[in-house]
């Protein structure tokens, strides 16, 4: 990325878009009813899309459109305490959300399904 050129966007296998980054943030939205892991609760993000990238990134930033939670973390956080996974869908590296920081406000109890 040039100096005047700050965005660069992350494209899937099927072009949709995966992510963005901006200002050296990694912003990518999802839907937490289907995308949040539950056992254990946790965030994913595909391991070669993120090793691909993280060159231009410092700072990860994961909306939930169904909640309008914002999970922030650094990525050397990120990868100082990230487990691998594969549950089908190819390597992902998984941070648990008790270790992001949210926009929630202090007491907020997470949705939990049953």
């Amino acid at each position: 990325m040039s100096a005047t050129r700050q965005r660069l966007i992350i494209y899937g296998a099927q072009g949709k878009i995966r992510g963005i980054i901006e200002n050296r943030v990694l912003r990518k939205e999802i839907c937490g009813r289907i995308h949040l892991l539950r056992k254990p609760p946790a965030i994913a993000l595909d391991a070669r899309m993120y090793d691909r990238y993280r060159k231009h990134f410092d700072e990860i930033e994961i909306t939930d459109a169904d909640t309008g939670i914002v999970y922030r973390v650094s990525a050397s956080y990120f990868e100082r305490f990230r487990e691998i996974i594969e549950r089908g869908y190819g390597k992902q590296y998984a941070l648990e959300l008790k270790r992001w920081h949210t926009n929630a406000p202090v007491g907020e109890q997470l949705l939990l399904e049953v």
